[in-house]
């Protein structure tokens, strides 16, 4: 019951951070295509990449999460 609560609570945490990190996502790809410098647009890449990196992590918690509640 413990391990329960406890995933329960990693799979609502993870899956609020996955959101947070697809509103900066889209955010950041848009000002990627507001940008005439060439310096910004590498740097907000960079910072795109990034975000997609820690983002797939909290997919990995989420997907663990689950089939902890399973078994």
């Amino acid at each position: 019951m413990i391990a329960t609560t406890k995933s329960q609570k990693i799979a609502a945490s993870s899956l609020t951070h996955v959101t947070l990190l697809d509103e900066f996502i889209r955010l950041t790809q848009d000002k990627i295509g507001d940008q005439d410098d060439a310096f910004v647009r590498d740097s907000l890449a960079d910072l795109l990449m990034n975000l997609r990196e820690e983002r797939a992590g909290y997919v990995e918690i989420l997907g663990a999460a689950a089939y902890n509640r399973a078994a």
